[in-house]
């Protein structure tokens, strides 16, 4: 079960990667660097929509670079801005699911003591609804974790990819 649902995560992290790959701090820290040279009026907020696309192409041209409006290591690097290691977004991928699959399976246990106690007391009703209640509240657990870990695996599928030139000795965030 454990295997299917990491195997799942990270499938979803590579079918999302386009998605995922430029968001976040690194995208945040860019478009701070973009707004304070002029070239960016969006709100920073860490997502690589249009407007921070059009920004950064509009960078790259006045730079000379690439104008492809993506934000690559000779981008991020003119910019100043520094990625997180691929190893340190694998990590924090696998912590996230750790944590959440945890957290979660305690909240399904706890609903199956629930059910228990009140089948034990007879009363098949509530035992239905604490169980639902606990694998609810588990599963949500669970799938919010796993999104974190997809986009963090995500990151670190892009880094690995696209040959981070960065610091690879940062610790995990």
């Amino acid at each position: 079960m454990w295997k299917i649902l990491a195997i799942s995560a990270f499938a979803i992290g590579l079918c999302a990667l386009p998605a995922l790959a430029q968001s976040g701090d690194s995208v945040r820290d860019a478009q701070q660097v973009l707004k304070d040279k002029g070239f960016y009026s969006g709100s920073v907020d860490g997502i690589y929509g249009p407007l921070t696309r059009k920004a950064v192409r509009s960078y790259q041209k006045d730079q000379n670079l690439t104008a492809d409006g993506r934000l690559g290591p000779q981008t991020l690097s003119s910019l100043g801005v520094k990625e997180p290691a691929p190893t340190t977004s694998f990590s924090k991928a696998g912590t996230q699911l750790k944590n959440s699959y945890s957290n979660g399976g305690k909240d399904v246990g706890k609903g199956g003591k629930e059910f228990g106690s009140e089948i034990k007391h007879g009363d098949v009703v509530e035992a239905g609804k604490d169980l639902g209640k606990g694998v609810g509240h588990g599963a949500a657990k669970m799938g919010e974790g796993t999104g974190h870990a997809a986009k963090s695996a995500a990151k670190g599928v892009k880094n690995a990819v696209t040959g981070n030139k960065h610091d690879t000795t940062s610790t995990q965030q």
